[in-house]
């Protein structure tokens, strides 16, 4: 048997509680490794404080710059959509 911190722990509980090694055995079934795994994934990176700015001021940016189809209003590309929301950003 392979332990893993998840199935000793189970192991050791059922036991304290009375059950026999046998019965105790459980613990080591599949649905338990399965957990196990779960638990140990990585935590994956939030949103940085910069990043939330920037959405920020690109919703001001982009509601300044387009009409109401979504397209761009005259003299506006999305390289200056970007500047500007940069722009703004510094300044938060």
């Amino acid at each position: 048997m392979d332990n893993c911190p998840t199935c000793v722990l189970l192991d050791a509980l059922l036991q304290s509680r009375g059950i026999n090694k046998t019965q105790a055995a459980v613990a080591y079934s599949p649905p338990v490794r399965a957990l196990d795994r779960v638990a140990k994934k990585k935590v994956k990176r939030g949103a940085t404080t910069a990043s939330r700015k920037l959405g920020k001021a690109l919703k001001k940016v982009n509601a300044k710059a387009r009409n109401k189809s979504g397209k761009f209003k005259k003299g506006w590309t999305q390289t200056r959509v970007m500047k500007e929301a940069h722009r703004i950003k510094r300044r938060m």
